[in-house]
């Protein structure tokens, strides 16, 4: 079947047609280390963008590469010109041939992924393309002996450049090891961690621990009505909550005081001098049978003489006095919620914790997240039983990982221990420069959407080979874009993402149409959810 691609017109505009790889192009330069570099046969470059698949064909090989940069070299003779009235008259830059070819030509650098023989064996680019090897765009045939789907393989996305071609992520693979989601604010990091979620249910490699912020994963979003995990999983997604009067459908989660230790406290309020954890700890180790926070309550500057700082142990029962804010911070005689949890984990639930009006208090967020997160580490680690794989998401993880409190936390040892006892932590963040360095280079994939900061991009790409050159594409990627790489995928690889909505995903998932019986339901329960 002959496929369509695009083709430069004679106004320099791209085209549909339907045939064979066009040639765009030849190689007037190549490096094993630095790239190819094209001689462009359009007259535009505009139709071609960073990110893009492109096939060289040398004698040997086809050269699988990505776009890297698409750029006009300078010109003497453009300088002299430019800004005369009679520039584009005196040199029309569209067409214009001499006897060598196109006078002012767009040049292309390549980066080769891949090597592909002539029997469809694929290899690493240890090799380069002869002068003047013919360059074309990669077409249906060539990316699927790149990309072989798994099993446990869902798509994500189509291929930048190549719109028909969906993408495989490898669930399985993913959740093997620690992973990250990186992206500017408006880049499109909850619809991906959206998609990702479903991909690890929809092949169920794992089950998953959301802390639902925003409402964004129950049964629909609060925010933009979207269907949530619950929506497309309905019984395999159980959500409970810190408010139950929003949220009547979801179970309540309540936290014991005594539960509470020095370092939640610390990770929660993150302003707490080395006076106040001087304090705080003095308390912890006199506090007898009374819980953490009603004994820095009823703390005495003279109880405490000589041994804290009476300033700091003031600054430090201020700050706990916030917690009377928070109704799910309560002893209760219904059983621990958490054991609920953990029971529907065991039989391979998901669990969303949806926030409810707490959803704005990041204070409550760093603190709900830091307990959960340590009970858990305790239950996996302890060796009692095995359990399931789940996978922690973690927002915000920057707030949890710098290096300034990450001491304090769990998260540090869930990135670097926890793969052997099969609790796996999936990190979303805007600003990877401030995640601790170790936990980072503990990531073994990365899916990562537009970032512009230098510090960013640099700390988000640290350890993958080559990494100046992706610098450049991931700083280019338009929104809703991402550069994914890593084991779950064969190639680093710019993928654009998938439009999530109920057809869309439905069907990313092999998962037929709801029934009437199953629609009624969810409309019941969307409407109780929202009362």
């Amino acid at each position: 079947m002959r496929k369509e691609v695009l083709r430069p017109s004679s106004t320099g505009t791209w085209i549909s047609y339907r045939g064979d790889g066009m040639k765009i192009g030849e190689v007037i330069s190549a490096s094993v280390l630095s790239g190819i570099e094209v001689k462009l046969g359009l007259e535009s470059p505009e139709g071609l963008k960073v990110g893009y698949p492109i096939i060289v064909e040398g004698a040997s090989y086809s050269f699988y590469c990505i776009v890297q940069d698409v750029y006009i070299p300078r010109s003497e003779v453009i300088d002299r010109i430019a800004g005369s009235r009679a520039g584009e008259a005196l040199i029309p830059l569209a067409g214009h041939e001499g006897v060598e070819g196109r006078l002012f030509s767009p040049r292309a650098r390549l980066k080769p992924v891949q090597l592909i023989d002539r029997d469809g064996r694929l290899g690493e680019p240890e090799t380069i393309p002869h002068y003047l090897a013919p360059v074309r765009l990669a077409e249906m045939a060539d990316v699927e002996k790149i990309y072989t789907p798994a099993p446990t393989s869902l798509p994500i996305g189509n291929l930048r450049g190549l719109k028909d071609f969906p993408v495989p992520l490898d669930f399985k693979k993913l959740v093997e090891k620690p992973f990250a989601i990186f992206g500017r604010t408006g880049m499109g990091k909850s619809i991906l961690s959206k998609i990702v979620c479903c991909g690890i249910l929809g092949r169920g490699v794992a089950s998953v621990l959301i802390f639902d912020m925003h409402q964004e994963y129950g049964m629909f979003s609060r925010t933009d009505n979207s269907p949530g995990l619950k929506y497309f999983f309905p019984e395999g997604v159980e959500v409970f909550t810190l408010d139950p009067e929003s949220n009547r459908e979801a179970k309540p989660f309540l936290i014991d005081p005594r539960e509470i230790t020095p370092a939640d406290i610390i990770v929660a309020f993150q302003d707490v001098t080395p006076q106040m954890v001087d304090a705080l700890y003095a308390v912890q180790r006199r506090k007898g049978a009374r819980d953490l926070p009603s004994a820095i309550t009823e703390a005495t500057p003279e109880e405490y003489e000589g041994k804290v700082h009476g300033g700091a142990l003031q600054a430090l029962q201020r700050r706990v006095e916030r917690f009377g804010r928070f109704g799910f911070v309560q002893g209760t005689t219904a059983g621990d919620a958490f054991y609920q949890m953990v029971g529907l984990i065991k039989a391979g639930r998901s669990i969303v914790l949806d926030f409810g009006r707490y959803g704005h208090e990041t204070m409550a967020y760093l603190f709900v997240a830091n307990i959960l997160a340590r009970r858990l580490y305790e239950l996996y680690t302890e060796g009692k039983e095995d359990y399931p794989r789940l996978v922690v998401f973690l927002e915000e993880a920057h707030k949890f990982l710098d290096p300034r409190v990450a001491p304090y936390t769990i998260f540090d040892r869930l990135a670097r221990e926890t793969r052997k006892f099969n609790l796996i932590l999936g990190l979303i963040d805007q600003r990877p420069s401030r995640i601790d360095e170790e936990v980072r280079s503990q990531v073994a994939n990365r899916l990562l959407l537009s970032l512009k900061d230098p510090a960013d991009v640099a700390s988000a790409l640290a350890g993958i080979p080559d990494r100046a050159v992706w610098e450049g594409v991931l700083s280019s990627i338009p929104p809703r874009s991402a550069l994914v790489v890593g084991d779950a995928i064969r190639v680093p690889t710019v993928v654009e993402i998938m439009e999530y909505g109920t057809k869309r995903m439905r069907d990313a998932l092999g998962k037929e149409g709801l029934d009437g019986a199953e629609m009624e339901e969810i409309s019941r329960r969307a409407e109780k959810l929202f009362e």
